[in-house]
């Protein structure tokens, strides 16, 4: 037997798997790390902990299962977190983590030197502090020592998959959330490389995810007791794996329901958006791309109220609680910016907030209104994604909120389409899996592991009733939204840049 071990390095923790080639789970290990959290804009993360902490979920993945079957392994990460290297590999401070927004007036010299619509016709993104780039350009300007000292900039895949075969390379997809790749080459832009004097040798060498470049260091071999030839396999940004994991194919739409969500349509041409609403990043797969809204506290926001106002009750309670709530909440409303709007509004100075709340409001009223804020964010984003990327005819949604029922119906009725779900909510290691497949030979393309090892997904249709509920409540949403953001950017309402239809 052929067995596979996937690598999720997440914001909040590292999950590590062991698959067989029909992509059955013979094996877990899952546990958390802290963000470092130093103001309200710098966020870091311990490189160290990444590493040590996945190669005990490692061991913990490997228990139950015949370690020398072990054939390949790849990582799916995080994208855009990332920690700076001495020439040895070694880390030269914190890793600084994708939510830290400390490279505000980088972004601005990034803009006086490239002119948005330029940066995102190259790399299908805005100039936004989340991104690689500025955050280098703030190292320089404000840790000299450390730029000085500075080999690599390693993400957290490269960063592990160094750890685990020496080799300093990443992918693609990784590649695109550093604000420093050109999409239609496929390679690091050397027009922006040039202009912003970061010397090519710091980046990685970039190789297509499935790829293998190496086996396993034989110390590293020894201590997780793998075979000293298992092969290192190249994975991917974490949202692309899990898309992978999901199933997506053309005409699927994905959403991953995690801290952040992100919805995402795949494309056989790197299609850029005009209105620079929702970026394209290159896929964990040679000749593909995929559109990406994203929504900075998707699941998060539902995490933020439990912890904040749900007392003592779990997710579930809360959630069953909102059941009997009709669709609307009663008018109540939320908007679920609280780390800033993101696609497709970009607005970094919204929060979130409730609207519409009276004496009658309870607390069913506020859960369910926090489901549906996110559930209407999602389509916004399905509205610009489906322009681009052609209509979806169903949704595949996973990752930790999928396992709410209510949430689902909610999602699957706001964007009115067929919602599926696997039986596994967390296929980000299945898609690192899948790669290890690839690069092991298991697999000769994509669509053969998907074939093989994504389960078939159950599925439900949008309820007519709630469709039509929710198609009012939908524009009210969006009308209320436009006027509060373009007020918040100085503008008037009346016609505002990039306006989103209701429809």
């Amino acid at each position: 037997m052929t067995l596979l071990l996937g690598i999720d390095l997440g914001t909040t923790g590292t999950r590590a798997a062991v698959y067989d080639e029909q992509g059955t789970c013979l094996g877990e290990g899952y546990l958390e790390y802290e963000l470092i959290t130093l103001s309200a804009r710098l966020i870091e993360q311990d490189p160290l902990a990444w590493w040590q902490l996945t190669c005990q979920a490692i061991q913990r993945a490997l228990a139950p299962v015949d370690r020398q079957a072990v054939r390949a392994l790849a990582v799916s990460s995080q994208g855009i977190s990332f920690v700076v290297v001495d020439e040895a590999g070694e880390p030269l401070g914190n890793a600084i983590n994708w939510l830290d927004t400390r490279a505000v007036d980088e972004c601005a010299m990034i803009l006086e030197h490239c002119p948005a619509e330029r940066l995102f016709a190259m790399t299908g993104k805005r100039a936004a502090p989340g991104y690689v780039l500025p955050k280098l350009l703030w190292l320089r300007s404000h840790r000299p020592e450390l730029w000085r000292a500075a080999r690599r900039v390693l993400t957290g895949h490269d960063y592990l998959v160094h750890r685990l075969c020496g080799e300093v390379v990443s992918d693609h997809s990784l590649a695109g959330g550093t604000l420093l790749y050109d999409l239609r080459s496929s390679d690091w832009c050397n027009e922006l490389l040039d202009a912003f004097d970061i010397p090519p040798d710091m980046l990685p060498r970039l190789h297509w995810a499935g790829s293998c470049v190496g086996t396993l260091r034989p110390q590293v071999a020894a201590q997780l007791g793998l075979r000293p030839g298992t092969a290192v396999v190249v994975g991917g940004q974490d949202q692309k794996c899990a898309a992978l994991g999901a199933g997506i194919q053309h005409g699927t739409a994905t959403l991953s329901l995690g801290t952040a969500a992100a919805l995402t349509q795949l494309m056989e041409r790197p299609q850029t958006d005009p209105a620079l609403r929702v970026p394209t990043f290159s896929f964990v797969q040679a000749g593909r791309w995929v559109l990406e809204g994203v929504i900075s506290t998707g699941a998060g926001s539902l995490r933020w109220y439990r912890d904040l106002l749900g007392g003592e009750a779990s997710y579930d309670q809360l959630i069953e609680e909102a059941r009997p709530i009709a669709p609307g909440a009663d008018g109540v409303v939320f908007y679920p910016h609280l780390g800033g709007a993101t696609s497709p509004h970009w607005q970094n100075n919204a929060r979130a907030t409730w609207h519409g709340m009276s004496l009658a409001t309870t607390r069913a009223h506020l859960t369910r209104a926090v489901l549906e804020g996110v559930a209407f964010q999602v389509r916004e984003n399905l509205a610009v994604t489906q322009q681009l990327a052609g209509p979806a005819q169903q949704m595949i949604v996973f990752g930790g909120g999928a396992r709410s029922p209510l949430w689902r119906e909610i999602i699957g009725d706001v964007a009115n389409l067929p919602l599926a779900w696997a039986s596994n909510v967390e296929t980000a290691s299945l898609g690192a899996a899948m790669l290890a497949g690839l690069g092991c030979g298991s697999f000769a393309s994509p669509e053969e592991a998907r074939r093989a090892m994504v389960k078939t997904s159950q599925s439900r249709p949008p309820e007519p009733d709630n469709v039509r509920a929710y198609e009012q409540k939908y524009g009210e949403y969006c009308r209320l939204e436009r006027v509060w953001l373009y007020r918040l950017q100085g503008e008037t309402c009346t016609s505002p840049p990039n306006e989103l239809s209701a429809d």
